[in-house]
């Protein structure tokens, strides 16, 4: 496990509280009630509490989110070990019915600003908006434009032909993202919206709550006549289940023939959601159905230097070009190797190096080292079918030159060394090697090959 101190988990801790896994109620009523200890001999995240009979009731109705949210943070699987602390201990009595994991609270929680908007205007309702969400903060790049480019127009044209949105594509690539930055958009907009984000699994369990209470005439008031803009993540989860689909479908239909925003996402096209009904399919295909596709090697640069920014420091590129490298499946693994290097960096005050970078993340990527430049030019020169003496020869071969040129700019990318180190590893000059790189650079922009090779030699790379 990487080196934790007490302080950076506290931190974590408080801001899983006050992020959007867990509703403002339930952490006013109950899970703020935890105290976070740090961490324990064994490395186990400590939290204490009042009495037994809470612990029990957080373990099971909250602690998987917990974790979950500072898995997030920490890029870590933490057990937890409970401490009794009667301090803590209150007289306020445990619900007779719990909600279940996902439920919205019955009450309102107060709202949210969105960004710009005035204090206490907004109206989001239910599970928070994440503010550092925004269109902004996105990496727009050919992967997601198309899914970018819908929600902007959701936001700013609720009523236009792209309503209902919908998007899909694989886990950690930014669908959520931009369903907040929807809203976000939304309320900046008119901080008098009422928005609703949640997954459709919080809708499920939800709606079992209203039914058993018979409350339902109070669920379609919030979802129906209370709703400006529905927020839904994850639509795959209703799949099977009947009369939640139903209700959905009313809920859907009732919101778009009043003209307002609903946007969609789901790890599938509506055509291969399983279980789900096909006037719900017709419905999702109606709008704009997106894909966001994973981030390509230059997208996943853009990505970490954007993040970075938000972080308040700025990432060394060998150590941006490193990383993203190494980390190729999805946006939010991206954003975990960052946490990493970055609360060391911060924790430490050592400089962020290539070699540092890799030694963080040796632990979540086993596989993780720097490249050399002899690496590179093996890689390269059995990608292009060369020969190394070939590579680092003389000959001026139109191949031959692209596949050097290419060797270079690698080399530069991947490794920590200097262009005179580059240029001698290639028996020329350090001005050759920055020129390799300086024509490559300018090239990949519009050479949709050239693009795709280095995409492929920084995948092979990195195995």
């Amino acid at each position: 496990m990487p080196t934790l101190d007490d302080q950076q988990v506290k931190q974590a801790f408080r801001r899983v509280l006050g992020g959007p896994r867990l509703s403002a109620e339930y952490v006013q009523r109950w899970v703020g009630r935890i105290r976070c200890d740090g961490l324990g001999p064994e490395g186990q995240l400590l939290l204490a509490i009042g009495d037994k009979f809470y612990r029990d009731f957080i373990t099971d109705h909250f602690l998987r989110d917990i974790l979950a949210g500072m898995y997030e943070e920490l890029s870590v699987e933490l057990a937890v070990g409970w401490v009794i602390d009667e301090s803590l201990k209150t007289e306020a009595p445990l619900p007779d019915q719990p909600p279940p994991r996902f439920a919205h609270p019955a009450a309102p929680v107060a709202p949210v600003a969105a960004p710009g908007a005035a204090n206490g205007a907004a109206q989001s309702t239910g599970y928070r908006l994440d503010e550092r969400y925004t269109f902004d903060t996105f990496v727009s790049a050919p992967s997601n434009q198309l899914a970018c480019a819908g929600a902007i127009a959701l936001a700013e044209k609720p009523g236009s032909t792209f309503n209902p949105l919908f998007i899909y594509g694989g886990t950690g690539l930014g669908k959520t993202h931009l369903l907040h930055a929807i809203g976000n958009r939304l309320l900046q907009l008119d901080p008098s919206r009422r928005i609703i984000y949640l997954s459709s699994e919080q809708f499920l369990n939800e709606y079992i709550l209203f039914v058993r209470e018979n409350r339902m005439p109070e669920f379609r008031r919030k979802y129906r006549d209370e709703c400006d803009c529905l927020l839904i993540d994850d639509i795959q989860f209703l799949g099977s289940k009947e009369s939640t689909q139903d209700e959905f479908f009313h809920t859907f239909n009732a919101l778009y023939s009043l003209g307002k925003p609903v946007a969609i996402t789901s790890d599938a096209i509506p055509a291969e959601i399983p279980g789900i009904a096909d006037r719900l399919r017709t419905r999702f295909a109606s709008g704009l159905t997106a894909d966001i596709q994973e981030p390509d090697y230059e997208t996943r640069v853009a990505i970490l230097k954007k993040k970075a920014e938000g972080l308040g420091f700025l990432l060394p590129d060998p150590v941006a070009h490193y990383i993203a490298s190494v980390v190729q499946k999805n946006v939010r693994e991206l954003q975990m190797a960052l946490n990493r290097v970055f609360a060391h960096h911060s924790l430490t005050g050592q400089p962020l190096t290539v070699d540092l970078a890799a030694h963080i993340l040796k632990n979540v990527l086993p596989a993780s080292r720097p490249l050399d430049i002899d690496e590179v030019q093996k890689e390269v020169a059995k990608y292009y079918n060369v020969s190394l003496d070939d590579l680092r020869g003389p000959r001026r071969q139109k191949q031959l030159v692209r596949a050097r040129q290419v060797a270079i700019y690698l080399s530069r990318r991947l490794t920590e060394n200097s262009f005179p180190e580059i240029g001698a590893k290639f028996k020329r000059d350090h001005s050759t090697a920055i020129s390799s790189c300086e024509k490559i650079e300018k090239e990949m922009g519009s050479d949709l090959q050239l693009k795709k090779e280095l995409d492929e030699l920084v995948n092979r790379l990195a195995r």
